[in-house]
């Protein structure tokens, strides 16, 4: 059923018109502003416990595997967004072409936003590859395998830390939030590395994959999984020439284009898996 709601929330999330700001995160945003004098640790923890708990319990009163389907599809489509990455990159692109130098800083900063690696791994390119798990295939991983409230869980965690920082609350709090993040993404950061391997050249990908686990990030295990997603998504954008030789995008459109590519082929690898495990788990 599963397997169903996320077609089903696929379907509708690609003929969803764009620009009409629901990946924005309002709602949060305003019960945060009425939270703000319960400035603490706790707070992020609690709220998406809470939201687990609510959604667990709304599936668990549904009266059939069709009203299943259909609540596990809406709120997986609430948790994508839609906020399409394609939007945003073609936004982009048609910025930088039309010379709007203001507009294409400002999508830049929006597409940087959020979760990024130490400054060594920071690019808009890497940046991209993180913005594809936190839009797409975080949410995706953790409905796959705990179905519509851990969907919610993740789309919690992984809006909590700017939003707390954009309105203003404490370090402790802003930290929990950080550490919740953190935890919710470390092995699908991973899986969605691993997609990206297989999406695009695996041996470049893998030679930077451990080329990261070589670095030195045990008091920083929060920014490895984000430079795991932008090193290996990065390296596996490489391609081999007939000579041997490695093909490079020739300019920023098509290098961003290639990216857009990738998270297709990569969600495409990841539904054929789930497709073949939700059957062999029906025979």
């Amino acid at each position: 059923m599963n397997f169903l709601a996320i077609l089903l929330a696929l379907g509708v999330e690609r003929a969803f018109p764009q620009g009409t700001a629901l990946g924005e995160s309002h709602l949060l945003a305003a019960l945060l502003r009425g939270l703000k004098k319960l400035d603490n640790a706790a707070l992020p923890w609690l709220l998406t416990l809470v939201a687990i708990a609510l959604t667990a319990a709304l599936d668990h009163l549904l009266p059939g595997a069709l009203a299943e389907i259909l609540f596990g599809g809406a709120v997986l489509f609430a948790c994508l967004g839609p906020r399409d990455l394609a939007d945003d990159v073609h936004r982009l692109i048609a910025a930088k072409a039309r010379g709007d130098a203001a507009e294409a800083e400002r999508l830049s900063r929006v597409l940087q936003s959020g979760p990024a690696p130490d400054e060594s791994h920071r690019s808009l390119i890497g940046a991209l590859f993180i913005q594809s798990h936190e839009r797409l295939f975080g949410v995706l991983l953790w409905f796959m395998v705990l179905g519509p409230a851990a969907a919610v869980g993740y789309r919690l965690a992984s809006r909590l830390p700017l939003l707390l920082e954009q309105l203003g609350y404490g370090t402790h709090t802003r930290h929990a939030a950080d550490q919740l993040h953190g935890l919710a993404a470390w092995l699908p950061s991973r899986i969605t590395a691993a997609l990206f391997a297989l999406a695009g050249s695996m041996d470049d990908a893998l030679s930077a994959w451990k080329r990261i686990g070589e670095l030195h990030y045990r008091e920083a295990w929060r920014s490895h999984s984000w430079a795991v997603l932008a090193e290996v998504g990065a390296g596996a954008l490489a391609m081999e020439e007939e000579d041997g030789g490695i093909s490079v995008a020739p300019n920023l459109a098509a290098a961003l284009h290639e990216v857009l590519r990738m998270q297709t082929r990569a969600l495409l690898v990841l539904l054929a898996g789930f497709a073949v495990y939700t059957s062999g788990s029906l025979l």
